[in-house]
């Protein structure tokens, strides 16, 4: 990695007056990160004990080194430059494979004692019929509310579900299913379809109000692929919000789609920097 990053720097980072021209924000997906110098958890890396790769990394590049973990990135870069306006307080949720966030208080971002703060993928919603997830525990908010969440939830209610839908026909007939799937016959008024949509929006929008009663931020932002459903996601989690948050939350901290796409990790990472 070091070598990779090497090359494409080239020879021209080191200006005249012997400071670094161009300064590194790197994220990564699932760092653990201590200090963020320290790096334990990267499996995709296949790192599996801890990396001193802050040290490893400006003492090949001689330039200083950033890091921290994707979705954190992304939260400062939505908080920058994105639908968090540049505000103090926001919270950033992502809806992809998985569930992941990032949350910047007073400017800060926050990592707590052992750099999970904002795994709110983790936060747990479903308590009827919990879900397996990854990490262990049963009920998840990344069970319910991820990509994979709600081809988890078609698939329970297309088992409960008695009545003709082009969605329980899919299901039946063995075929793909997707996030988009869902939504797309969701909105076009499909029975089945409305039913998971709805019970998304429930556990999502639930999970939003006690975000917002503990953190109280300006603005909670949307964003991941699943994200791409836009305005009709965001209005089913919307009333949700609104009928389960505190009457001062519910007033002061609204609920935004991500603008910046994949270039929320970029801008953030760049951010760290600022730090």
């Amino acid at each position: 990695m070091i070598e990779s990053i090497q090359t494409s720097f080239g020879l021209a980072w080191i200006g005249s007056s012997g400071l670094p021209r161009y300064w590194n924000g790197v994220h990564q997906v699932w760092l653990t990160v201590k200090k963020r110098e320290l790096l334990s958890g990267a499996y995709n890396l296949n790192w599996k004990t801890l990396q001193p790769i802050k040290e490893k990394i400006e003492k090949a590049l001689g330039i200083p080194f950033f890091i921290d973990n994707d979705a954190n990135v992304a939260a400062l870069g939505e908080r920058w430059m994105g639908a968090g306006d540049n505000q103090p307080d926001v919270v950033f949720m992502t809806l992809g494979t998985g569930v992941g966030g990032g949350i910047v208080a007073e400017g800060k971002l926050l990592h707590g004692v052992a750099g999970a703060a904002g795994e709110l993928g983790h936060i747990t919603v479903d308590f009827d019929q919990p879900i397996a997830c990854t990490c262990g525990k049963k009920g998840c908010l990344e069970t319910v509310a991820s990509a994979t969440g709600i081809v988890n939830l078609t698939r329970r209610y297309a088992d409960e579900y008695e009545g003709d839908a082009a969605l329980k026909r899919l299901i039946d007939n063995g075929e793909e299913v997707t996030a988009k799937t869902v939504f797309d016959l969701a909105k076009e008024g499909d029975d089945l379809a409305l039913i998971v949509y709805r019970n998304f929006s429930r556990y999502l929008g639930i999970a939003c109000a006690n975000i917002g009663s503990i953190l109280n931020p300006s603005t909670i932002v949307i964003g991941g692929g699943v994200s791409a459903a836009g305005e009709f996601l965001l209005q089913g989690v919307q009333k949700v919000y609104d009928e389960n948050s505190f009457p001062q939350v519910r007033t002061s901290t609204k609920l935004a789609l991500a603008t910046l796409g994949n270039d929320a990790g970029v801008i953030g990472a760049a951010s760290l920097v600022l730090q």
